[in-house]
């Protein structure tokens, strides 16, 4: 009974073999096709199914060989829905075919957070199209102020936007130019002090002064129209983005707010004061990252570097340990003895002074930068820092391309998904089109029926008349 031959058609492939050849695979869907068969209880001439031949082909070469093997010109997506329909297992595929058929996995696994990203904002936007009342009006607004691609006013609002980011950052990099900045004395006679001291006041110049008030407006009525419009407060002041706009607006309002202290001129000069507002001040530059949510580009890197974040954890353990090593090596490798005169000499010409300033130059020295501030003088320096350049562009030649894969896979999947969107908007514009055309031809037809009608009964009516 073991020898009896079962006919199998999977997708018009037909392939005979040996019950006793199913049956080597026990748990499988052949085996119990095969024992159904055997026990009489599903006997039929053929078996038909409906599934890929390609892969069934591979399926069979499994039990016949027991070494799975799969075909390289199937997506694994494919690949994986068959395997799992004839219940055999993925980890039994050899390793000549793992990496090839591994790398849908991976790359399903790596898009999976880009995927749902997209798929949120849509849903989202589909959540928006289905209010009502109060609620339509605010998410008609906020698709205006958080979704410059939702529209074309949008569009117009997100480049205004933008371009009155760019000039405050420009105003903020001018300002550091000496042409721009000017001093005037001031005086603290008006301070609870006897002395009168002139005091010596950096300010800015009044053009670039007028840009900041402007932007400042601007950008304060911005956040107050997306704070009021926004769907959910507690996830808009928890976005990184929109506390940057909020620290980014004090250092104005607080320089307004000390013009307005009867002791400003007192401690306007105090490096406290003046640190805090810098610092404040430089938060304005990272309203570029604005960049991120018009330039789709941008949003694609940062998915690729979330993706890749084990990859960079690894790269910065290696640098890690490499930089240790290396820095210890080079600092004893151009380290003098112990004389006195060899110590003076020591401090006069080398750079290699600690081992923490080896950390400087390991780094630069592994990343190939080579400023040149610090070099080695001995021989075995050199060899030291020969094995340090070596190690860095080994460690950034094995991990820096899997952060660039990762990009490239998330932007052709990006342009992939354009694409598609865009071929079914063509074909919905195709359709809308050829459904107008056929209701003019219908209403033309009718239009056309009725004056025949009508003159049908003009004539009718004239010979009445007549007779």
């Amino acid at each position: 009974m073991d020898m009896e031959i079962i006919s199998i058609n999977v997708g018009g492939s037909r392939h005979d073999t040996l019950a006793d050849t199913l049956l080597n695979k026990p748990g499988t869907t052949l085996c119990q096709l095969a024992r159904k068969h055997l026990n009489g209880t599903c006997r039929k001439k053929e078996y038909f199914f409906d599934r890929h031949p390609g892969v069934f082909s591979t399926v069979m070469d499994y039990y016949r060989s027991g070494e799975l093997h799969v075909p390289l010109d199937v997506c694994g997506a494919v690949v994986k829905r068959e395997l799992n329909y004839w219940q055999v297992d993925e980890r039994l595929i050899e390793p000549c075919c793992w990496i090839s058929y591994s790398s849908y996995i991976d790359n399903q696994k790596t898009l999976s957070d880009f995927t749902q990203s997209v798929a949120k904002e849509q849903a989202e936007l589909d959540t928006f199209n289905r209010l009502a009342g109060w609620r339509r009006t605010q998410a008609r607004i906020w698709m205006l102020l958080d979704h410059p691609r939702s529209s074309r006013w949008a569009l117009i609002y997100a480049v205004t936007s933008f371009i009155f980011v760019l000039t405050s950052i420009m105003g903020f990099c001018l300002e550091t130019l000496p042409e721009m900045r000017q001093v005037r004395n001031d005086s603290k006679s008006h301070c609870n002090r006897t002395s009168d001291i002139g005091v010596a006041v950096y300010t800015t110049h009044p053009l670039l002064e007028y840009v900041d008030y402007v932007c400042t407006a601007f950008f304060t009525l911005e956040l107050i129209i997306r704070v009021v419009f926004a769907p959910n407060k507690l996830e808009f002041f928890k976005s990184p983005m929109n506390i940057i706009d909020i620290l980014a607006l004090l250092p104005l309002y607080a320089q307004i707010v000390l013009d307005w202290l009867d002791h400003y001129k007192c401690f306007k000069n105090d490096r406290a004061v003046i640190e805090t507002i810098f610092i404040l001040r430089i938060v304005r530059i990272f309203r570029i990252f604005h960049l991120v949510k018009h330039y789709k580009a941008l949003k694609i890197l940062v998915h690729a570097i979330r993706a890749s974040i084990q990859e960079l954890l690894m790269l910065l353990i290696f640098i890690f340990i490499a930089m240790l090593v290396f820095s210890t090596l080079i600092f004893y490798a151009e380290r003098p003895s112990q004389s006195k005169e060899d110590l003076l000499h020591f401090e006069g010409e080398t750079k290699f002074r600690t081992i923490p300033l080896g950390f400087w130059w390991s780094i630069i020295t592994m990343t190939t930068v080579g400023y040149g501030d610090m070099f080695p003088k001995t021989g075995f320096g050199c060899v030291v820092g020969s094995m340090c350049a070596f190690s860095g562009v080994l460690l950034l030649a094995l991990t820096v391309p899997v952060i660039s894969n990762n990009f490239a896979l998330f932007y052709t999947h990006a342009r992939s998904r354009e694409q598609i969107i865009a071929k079914q908007e063509g074909f919905d514009e195709a359709a809308d089109d050829a459904s107008r055309k056929s209701v003019s031809i219908a209403r033309s037809k009718d239009t056309g029926s009725e004056a025949g009608d009508a003159t049908v009964a003009l004539l009718q009516k004239t010979n009445d008349t007549s007779v």
